[in-house]
C-alpha cells in the first residue's frame, strides 16, 4: 500500500486528453469499467486488484495497482492505492496515490464520454491533476508529456479493443 503522506511541497501537473473512439458510448463505458480491460490497456500496469467478485468497478471501490513508468532516467514502479469516487454514466472520477523509490504522487482524474452525432463514435475527455514529489519531481518538465503519452496509448489501445467488439 502507498501509505499516508502529504505533498505540500509537491509539483503539480495537469493533463487533459481528448480522443474520439470508434464505438458507441455504451461499449466504451463498459470497457472502461472492466477491471481486466483496464489492466491490459494501461501501459506499465503490472497489477490492478479491487478485491471484488465482479468484472466492473463501481463507485466506492478501492483497490491497489503497481504501475511502472519511465520518467527521464528513472523507471519507478509505483505501489498505488486507487479509489473510484464516482461512476455514473457518462462520468467517472478516481483518485490514486502511489509511492516508489523516494517518490510519491497523488492524482485526481475525471473522465467523461459524449456521444458523437449518429451514436457510433464516442468523444472521451480525461482530465487529471497530480501532485508529485521526491526523485521524479526533478524531472517535472518531462512529467506532463510522459503522463499525456501514457494516457494517449491507453486510449489508443482501448479504441482498438472497443472497435474489435463492435465489428
Amino acid at each position: 500500500m502507498a501509505g499516508e503522506r502529504t505533498n505540500r511541497d509537491a509539483t503539480n501537473v495537469s493533463v487533459t486528453v481528448e480522443r474520439r473512439l470508434d464505438a458507441p458510448p455504451e461499449v466504451v463505458w463498459d470497457a472502461i469499467g472492466d477491471i481486466d480491460v483496464t489492466r491490459a490497456m494501461l501501459p506499465g500496469c503490472e497489477e490492478l486488484d479491487f478485491g471484488v467478485d465482479r468484472d466492473h468497478v463501481e463507485a466506492g471501490d478501492e483497490g491497489t495497482a503497481t504501475i511502472a513508468i519511465g520518467i527521464g532516467p528513472l523507471s519507478p514502479s509505483f505501489e498505488t492505492d486507487v479509489k473510484v469516487l464516482r461512476r455514473d454514466y457518462p462520468k467517472m472520477a478516481i483518485t490514486a496515490s502511489g509511492s516508489a523509490a523516494g517518490s510519491t504522487f497523488d492524482t485526481t482524474a475525471d473522465l467523461s464520454l459524449a456521444e458523437v452525432e449518429g451514436g457510433e463514435q464516442t468523444d472521451v475527455t480525461w482530465d487529471a491533476t497530480a501532485a508529485v514529489s521526491g526523485r521524479v519531481e526533478a524531472f517535472s518538465g518531462a512529467l506532463k508529456p510522459v503522463v499525456g503519452e501514457v494516457a494517449q496509448r491507453f486510449f489508443e489501445q482501448l479504441d482498438d479493443h472497443v472497435t474489435d467488439r463492435t465489428d
